[in-house]
């Protein structure tokens, strides 16, 4: 395929707003965070950070976009598209994994014998639920963010209902003012240790101590702690012709001021994840909504692709800087050549095909129907 040809299909005006480009913004943050992790070398702010800055800002896109498909398709066209978007190069990507570390690892293959209860609940992104399936099973290393979606597309369905009933002006403002106040209240909750009972009897069955880790994983990361950064996406939306007006030169420095801090803000409002960090990536979202569609065809191919490099970027970089122990240029070209390798093989192969094939089935089965919200 020409370079003409490539940019032209993502200058397309599918692609007419910034957000392949902020895809793009949100797994290379990611990356880098697992970088620092995984080779020992520091990374500045993203090395501590960029998984929380990236995931958050995925959060932010996931409740810009998830709205919209809610209100435009009925249920069943709805949950095919989730489904047939989200799975299909999940599974593929799990259980290839799964496979080869049983087939290398006796005492993995022991390991998933013993406790397959626990790997069907990663099959079904449901792995934060259960101590076991998160520390044994999560083999992508990135599984807790599936479960916080699907809970997410189930909620905005009940909301999106609830919105259409009421007809509140404002229906989406009360919401992100309730979901940010839960979720204080739940971390500041966690905090304590008094939400610790979810997970304790759990951990204690599988002989695991419930770190403060542990707790954090699951009880503050699940969809209560992280349910406004959605509501947020979809308020975004919502108001987007207001929010475009503010000024630029207001929302660079408040972003640069809540996200190059965003470890000082978490101590300061004792908070892991906390609110200042919405209004940040808040604003850089909407910094790049309000650009013109930005033509640089790598950052829209690689946010194109984000989805297939979040689930395989993690388990190479395991693989290269842990479990072979490589180090250098030579081990960090293997990684970024690898990864880009693996998601777009996956990307082409699995997960557009299967998207296309969700839309065919749709439309197969309503026709000419128009779509009801």
């Amino acid at each position: 395929m020409k370079i003409s040809d490539i940019t032209q299909r993502f200058s397309s005006v599918e692609h007419d707003n910034n957000i392949d480009i902020l895809r793009a913004m949100a797994i290379l943050s990611v990356a880098l965070h697992h970088f620092s992790v995984y080779s020992g070398i520091p990374v500045p702010l993203f090395g501590p950070d960029g998984g929380g800055i990236g995931v958050q800002l995925f959060f932010l896109i996931s409740g810009y976009l998830i709205i919209q498909s809610a209100e435009r398709n009925s249920l069943g066209d709805y949950a095919k598209a989730r489904f047939f978007r989200i799975f299909p190069v999940y599974w593929v990507t799990l259980v290839g994994i799964v496979l080869i570390e049983a087939a290398l690892q006796p005492g993995f293959r022991a390991l998933l014998a013993d406790g397959y209860p626990h790997f069907l609940l990663n099959l079904l992104n449901l792995q934060q639920l259960s101590v076991r399936s998160s520390l044994y099973f999560d083999r992508v290393h990135v599984g807790w963010t599936l479960t916080v979606e699907l809970f997410w597309y189930a909620i905005v369905l009940v909301l999106a209902l609830v919105a259409h009933r009421l007809r509140w002006r404002h229906f989406w403002l009360a919401v992100l003012l309730l979901s940010t106040l839960l979720s204080i209240a739940w971390i500041k909750t966690a905090n304590t240790g008094a939400l610790d009972f979810l997970y304790a009897a759990q951990a204690r069955n599988a002989g695991i101590e419930f770190s403060p880790l542990l707790q954090h994983a699951l009880i503050k990361s699940n969809i209560v702690g992280y349910l406004y950064f959605f509501v947020l996406g979809t308020v975004i939306y919502r108001y987007e012709p207001v929010l475009r007006r503010i000024s630029s030169s207001l929302l660079w420095p408040l972003a640069l001021v809540l996200i190059v801090l965003w470890s000082q803000w978490q101590v300061v409002l004792g908070l892991a994840p906390q609110p200042l960090a919405a209004v940040g990536l808040g604003c850089v979202f909407l910094l790049f909504l309000k650009l013109p569609p930005l033509q640089d065809v790598l950052s829209r191919y690689i946010g194109k692709i984000s989805y297939s490099l979040y689930l395989v970027h993690a388990k190479v970089m395991l693989v290269v800087y842990v479990h072979l122990k490589w180090s250098g240029a030579g081990a960090h070209a293997a990684v970024v050549v690898a990864t880009l390798l693996l998601a777009s093989a996956l990307y082409y192969a699995v997960e557009q095909p299967m998207i296309e094939y969700g839309k065919r089935f749709r439309s197969a089965r309503r026709g000419n129907r128009p779509a009801t919200a």
